[in-house]
């Protein structure tokens, strides 16, 4: 547990890293449904709980350097970014679905098949909070 809070503290301080501007609104419809950058014509879905935006653009790729980032400082063993960013994100939904962080954390070490411990897991979830959803930073321990 002790190397778990390490790895969440390491991870939260590298979120101070991130850019303080706010992530832009995708353009809406005239419908006021957001839509993807990509395709102008594809609707995004809605979250069942309201969140924080997205980030999309510069802002998506500042956030997924600084959670890769944190897997790195927490010497976290991976080997492809992508996939990684996946996963960070998909922590940070589950946690603005009411996940507990121990539970992402125990979800990680399970997932991984027995690649990553405890303490390997909670630096995932630790940079995923700091990267994307900075905003349950209090459920870490300090």
């Amino acid at each position: 547990m002790r190397r778990l809070l390490a790895a969440g503290a390491c991870a939260v301080a590298l979120a101070g890293c991130a850019p303080s501007d706010p992530p832009a609104d995708p353009p809406a419809t005239s419908d006021g449904a957001p839509r993807t950058s990509e395709d102008p014509t594809t609707e995004q879905s809605t979250p069942a709980v309201a969140g924080p935006a997205v980030p999309t653009g510069a802002d998506a790729v500042a956030a997924d350097d600084l959670f890769v980032a944190g897997l790195r400082a927490g010497a976290v063993d991976f080997a492809d970014p992508e996939t990684m960013v996946i996963l960070g994100r998909g922590i940070c939904a589950e946690l603005q679905q009411g996940a507990p962080v121990i539970a992402e954390v125990d979800a990680v070490t399970t997932g991984s098949g027995g690649k990553w411990d405890q303490g390997a897991a909670g630096a995932i979830v630790g940079s995923a909070i700091g990267a994307y959803c900075p905003e349950f930073r209090a459920l870490l321990p300090n």
